[in-house]
């Protein structure tokens, strides 16, 4: 084959890619979706055998069984990775009189995030894991040799504009990125969760998960990803379990305790991202690459 034939080739083969991924992904989906249903299933058939023998034995003390059931949850919600409360404590302490950022506690901030982007189920690695990179950069600068100067967001622009790293450009793969820049993608991530943890407080058992979760993204996150990054969130969010069900894997219930709990953690995500938001905007960095 001529250079001109192999050439016309390559382009075919890339001009389909996307599309071929997206539709393995769609096949990964239905495999996902299909065991979760002979899941159910079989939760079904389990449920059905213990009806049987309930109502067989009437000597049963339903109430004891019920409260038994309601402890080993509480003790499970209890030692659960992810608390709604430890996000509000850390993104509480991040927090300074001078509006200000401190890069500690909002990381460990993140980290609790994760931890519910996680429990979102394992087609949500994808975002998981940028988190994870964009996290592992900023540690490795407060490691480094000029941690002292990664204390805050402040400190770090200053030092970071002073000494240009501030990477306009992007930088090769085997150069560290800019603190500057892997924090801004942290802070758009960080609207589009606060969104979804909103929509998720107002919702009612009748409301779709994957449907809020899409638009807390359309309304965020989406502007700056690829149109192949948007197709495939777009079908990882479809992955998403029924209202009561999501409510059981966060181990949150459906009260008004949980609904004040996620208010307060709201707001308060809400202020971080706007001092956030205010920094980058004086500095001119909102766009970084």
């Amino acid at each position: 084959m001529n250079k001109e034939g192999m050439k016309c080739s390559k382009g075919k083969i890339l001009r389909f890619l996307p599309l071929v991924i997206v539709l393995l992904l769609l096949i990964y989906l239905t495999s996902v979706n299909l065991s979760q249903s002979h899941q159910v299933n079989a939760q079904k058939s389990e449920t059905e055998i213990w009806e049987n023998k309930h109502h067989e034995n009437k000597h049963v003390d339903v109430s004891k069984s019920l409260n038994s059931v309601d402890k080993n949850h509480k003790e499970k919600c209890h030692n659960s990775n992810f608390q709604i409360s430890r996000v509000q404590a850390a993104f509480q302490a991040c927090l300074t009189k001078n509006e200000d950022i401190l890069l500690k506690s909002y990381l460990e901030g993140w980290a609790e995030l994760q931890k519910f982007i996680d429990a979102l189920g394992t087609i949500f690695g994808f975002i998981s894991e940028e988190v994870a990179s964009k996290m592992r950069i900023l540690i490795e600068h407060q490691q480094g040799v000029h941690g002292k100067e990664y204390t805050s967001m402040r400190s770090m622009i200053n030092y970071e504009l002073t000494n240009n790293v501030v990477n306009f450009r992007e930088l090769p793969s085997d150069r560290l990125q800019s603190g500057c820049r892997t924090l801004l993608r942290l802070h758009r991530a960080l609207r589009w969760l606060q969104l979804f943890l909103d929509k998720l407080r107002v919702s009612s058992e009748n409301d779709s998960m994957p449907i809020s979760c899409a638009e807390a993204y359309e309304q965020s996150l989406a502007k700056y990803h690829s149109w192949l990054v948007r197709k495939a969130a777009g079908i990882a969010f479809l992955a998403l379990p029924v209202r009561t069900d999501f409510l059981k894997i966060l181990c949150l219930e459906d009260n008004k305790e949980t609904k004040d709990k996620l208010w307060r953690a709201v707001k308060l995500i809400d202020r971080v991202y706007n001092v956030t938001q205010g920094m980058y905007a004086l500095y001119n960095m909102l766009e970084l690459p």
